[in-house]
């Protein structure tokens, strides 16, 4: 596995990932599309996971603020380090702390992140999903 910069070939099969995850798992958005990455990710460095010349994952992180604003992986890629291997590189762009927000109802991601050192900083019940807060303890 290589985690690398995107590249502009990249980029259908990153938005296909994101695209498929948003229309599967996240019912407060109304119409997701196949330009919503473009848009989503505008101004952040992107990463991608690549197994076997195929995109596996990506990340997107805000370098200004250590925050990893996206991290997905393509279905048929779960389970096998991609989502570690892309954290690791994070770790490796960020200057502090990474942060990053994670929808209190998804049960999988919390446990993912916490098993890579991440711990709850805050809540947000409020929010349209409630999230909460989370920083890489694993860092300090």
């Amino acid at each position: 596995m290589k985690v690398r910069p995107m590249k502009p070939s990249d980029r259908q099969a990153v938005a296909q990932i994101y695209l498929r995850d948003r229309q599967l798992y996240f019912p407060w958005v109304a119409h997701p599309d196949i330009t919503d990455f473009n848009h989503d990710s505008r101004g952040e460095a992107v990463f991608v996971a690549e197994i076997d010349g195929q995109v596996a994952g990506f990340t997107s992180l805000l370098p200004v603020m250590d925050f990893i604003h996206l991290l997905f992986v393509a279905p048929e890629f779960r389970h096998q380090g991609v989502g570690h291997a892309l954290i690791q590189r994070m770790r490796q762009e960020a200057i502090g702390n990474l942060t990053l927000k994670c929808v209190i109802d998804n049960e999988a991601a919390l446990k993912f992140y916490a098993h890579e050192g991440f711990t709850i900083r805050r809540e947000d019940r409020i929010a349209v999903p409630a999230n909460y807060t989370l920083i890489d303890s694993a860092q300090q």
